[in-house]
């Protein structure tokens, strides 16, 4: 106690005390001061030294924690954790961090190191004792990458390190090592070599560039595209690729688009290496690190030059007539309202001609279709002939064509037009072996005196062409006012057309539709009649146009679902099963909401069930308003009734709205059947429509067959189902059940 306080005290102080003690005591006792007073510094000097030593080992043991715990800190941060293995005494010695990656508690102890080998992978047993005694004994460090399995039975990658020491006579006392927990080091990596590999291998060019927009890196496919190497875009900005055809603006909508939203896909125009300029469609995404900052951008881009040539080709087809490579009637109709929309706003006018050949029917009849064919192709190159580059020609179909004139300033510069076409259309056409001769009828609409719309302009140009044929043909007539005579008979029949329903003097014929395969009647398309009180039997050719222009094609259209389906029972209760019944639906009735209505209530009305039914649109009406098509046809389609796209390839679908529509059968167009044996084009289309069809998962249906060779060709082709005159024309109720009894069910 006394030589702690002296130590406290400090040297200086306890030799002052001494002092003063001493000399109260006297010399006489001066001898034994002087002993004491060294025996009293030698005890302060041992005390303030054991003191400092304290305090030192106070600190050396404080910063030994604060190492061992940093440590700790470093292991647990780096998944590594240290193990001593004690050789002679076979004791093993594991570090914290360790026993938490072995997942295992530290009262229980590694044990030794057979114990130790127990929790390793039964698979890397071997591999891991192999290693370390082949270390012991060529003295040098061990490492070791294997599997260990946890307490509580997980799976985890480990990797050791450890080196051992020896005795003077090479015998190894110790070995110390680490463990480090790698698993998900391997799992990135192994995701990253699946990226790498997803990259490396992409049929898409993958390009990444940094946050300044520099390329960083590319990929082998991206070479393969634009002829560039990696090491000549690296560092560069990708609008070295650009071909200068896409717009400014479009290019900041798509970095607006990244930024806000970190992703834009779209279609830029870009250059080859070559110079060889292509469209592509790229996707860029965004990657960002932790705070929000973008670090790379990811595109990927494909050629889609393809593509678009299809479509170009596509787009072709749908608005030229294939024959003559005219404008078609859908291309028409869209370049004439253009040109009033422009004739509108800047007063001036347009004029239509309607153009009929004379006798061009005799000419196809007597000589064949491949001879008319020609002449129509060398028509048309004559009507091209005479107008200017900024007018128009299309082909309606059959002998009629249409020219028509943008800014026109006076009804005699239309006349000179005409007179031109008719004296060109008249001189004679060398045609094989044959010296053929038509004239031209032509009747002359103009905008705005004889119709403010593209359908009575049409409609009076057609009047005006009628007016020419009773004038003797080969000559042209402007529309007037005499030509209503012709207008007061299409009211006479829609008159009458408005009291045939309430008459009951409509009428379905019903053709028989052949499944190739077997040759049975798979189902019949029901066709309208009307017995006209005073003219007759009429095809619907003479009346349906009136009936869609008027309205009346809705309760007539009703009409014949509710006539067929009955037919359809009769069927049934006459012991016909097996064949379904195609009704034709209009327009009118596809835009009708209560369409799913009619036909459920009609179904239940008749105890039919709803694949009984096939339904049949036509291209031109699918196409009129697409999207509400699709909703139609889904409510249809989920109800079971069976849906056909009649007329395919004479108007123009979208791929796209063809894969959106709800459809089991496709109908090829007679017009294209026509040209089996005959024109090469024809059955390029046949070939394709019905590999199109069947890549959807449609039926094909060919309409129009009337030869064996034609049969032959498209059963070939493996087309389903075939209708046309070769099998039978649209005939009663009691004719086509003797058919069909004969074909389906033979004595």
């Amino acid at each position: 106690m006394n030589s702690c306080r002296i130590a406290k005290l400090g040297i200086s102080q306890v030799l002052l005390v001494l002092a003063l003690v001493g000399s109260g005591l006297g010399a006489a006792y001066a001898g034994y001061g002087l002993i004491w007073l060294a025996i009293f510094a030698g005890m302060a000097l041992v005390a303030w030294l054991g003191w400092l030593q304290l305090q030192r080992s106070k600190q050396v043991i404080a910063e030994l924690q604060r190492s061992r715990q940093q440590l700790r800190e470093a292991q647990r941060l780096a998944q590594i954790g240290s193990w001593e293995l004690d050789i002679a005494g076979n004791r093993l010695f594991w570090s914290e961090e360790l026993y938490r990656i072995f997942e295992m508690d530290p009262k229980d102890g590694p044990g030794d190191y057979k114990r130790f080998l127990q929790i390793v992978h039964p698979e890397d047993r071997e591999r891991v004792d192999q290693a370390y005694r082949n270390a012991l004994r060529n003295r040098e460090p061990y490492e070791v990458e294997h599997r260990m399995i946890t307490a509580d039975g997980h799976v985890r990658q480990i990797r050791e390190r450890g080196e051992s020491s020896y005795d003077e006579d090479g015998k190894p006392l110790r070995s110390i090592g680490t463990a480090q927990d790698i698993t998900d080091i391997r799992r990135m990596e192994s995701q990253m070599q699946l990226l790498g590999t997803a990259f490396h291998h992409s049929g898409e060019a993958i390009m990444i560039t940094d946050h300044d927009n520099r390329i960083v890196t590319v990929n082998p496919a991206f070479t393969t595209l634009t002829g560039y190497s990696q090491q000549e875009v690296i560092g560069r900005n990708p609008s070295m690729l650009s071909a200068g055809r896409t717009e400014a603006a479009d290019y900041e909508k798509m970095w607006t688009a990244i930024v806000q939203k970190g992703y834009w896909q779209g279609e830029v125009w870009d250059r080859r290496k070559d110079g060889g300029v292509y469209p592509k469609w790229l996707s860029i995404s965004v990657m960002r690190d932790d705070e929000g900052s973008i670090r790379y951008y990811i595109a990927h881009f494909t050629d889609v030059s393809a593509e678009r040539a299809t479509e170009a080709r596509l787009h072709h087809m749908a608005h030229h007539d294939m024959l003559t490579g005219l404008h078609n009637r859908f291309s028409l109709k869209d370049r004439l309202e253009h040109a009033l929309a422009l004739a509108r706003r800047e007063s001036s006018r347009v004029a239509l001609l309607f153009i009929d050949l004379d006798r061009f029917k005799v000419i196809n009849d007597t000589l064949g279709h491949h001879v008319g064919d020609e002449l129509l192709i060398h028509v048309s190159r004559r009507l091209r002939q005479c107008v200017r580059e900024s007018d128009m020609v299309a082909r309606l179909g059959g002998d009629e064509f249409v020219v028509m004139l943008s800014g026109v300033e006076h009804s005699s510069s239309v006349a000179m037009v005409a007179e031109k076409l008719v004296a060109s259309v008249a001189e004679p056409y060398p045609v094989g072996a044959h010296t053929l001769y038509t004239t031209p009828s032509i009747g002359i609409a103009i905008y705005p005196m004889d119709g403010n719309d593209s359908e009575t302009l049409m409609k009076n140009a057609d009047a005006a062409m009628y007016h020419a044929k009773s004038a003797g043909r080969n000559n042209f007539q402007f529309f007037d006012a005499k030509m209503n005579e012709a207008a007061l008979e299409r009211l006479g029949i829609e008159h009458a057309l408005r009291q045939a329903l309430g008459r009951d003097e409509f009428r379905l014929h019903y053709q028989p539709v052949i499944d190739v395969r077997t040759g049975r009647v798979s189902s019949v398309e029901a066709l309208i009649r009307w017995q006209h009180p005073t003219r007759g039997l009429l095809p619907p050719g003479l009346f349906i146009g009136v009936a869609e222009e008027t309205g009346l094609i809705q309760p007539i259209g009703d009409w014949v679902i509710w006539a067929a389906c009955r037919q359809l029972a009769d069927f049934r209760a006459a012991g016909i099963a097996g064949v379904k019944m195609a009704i034709n639906i209009s327009a009118i009735q596809m835009r009708n909401s209560d369409l799913s209505v009619l036909a459920r209530g009609i179904i239940e009305a008749y105890s039919l069930v709803p694949g009984d039914l096939v339904f049949e649109i036509t291209e031109s009406v699918a196409m009129e308003h697409p999207d509400e098509t699709v909703r139609v046809l889904d409510i249809l389609h989920d109800m079971g009734v069976e849906l056909a796209l009649d007329d395919f390839g004479t108007g123009y679908s979208s791929l796209s709205y063809l894969r959106m529509f709800a459809l089991d059968k496709l109908k090829l167009d007679r017009s294209f059947v026509e040209d089996i044996g005959q024109d090469i084009d024809g059955q390029v289309i046949c070939d394709a429509t019905i590999g199109l069809a069947h890549n959807l998962g449609l039926e094909v249906v060919a309409e129009g067959v009337e030869t064996e060779e034609q049969l032959a060709y498209l059963k070939a082709r493996g087309c389903n189902l075939i209708q046309g005159y070769l099998f039978s024309r649209p005939v009663p109720a009691d004719e086509v059940i003797a058919f069909i009894r004969e074909r389906n069910f033979p004595q």
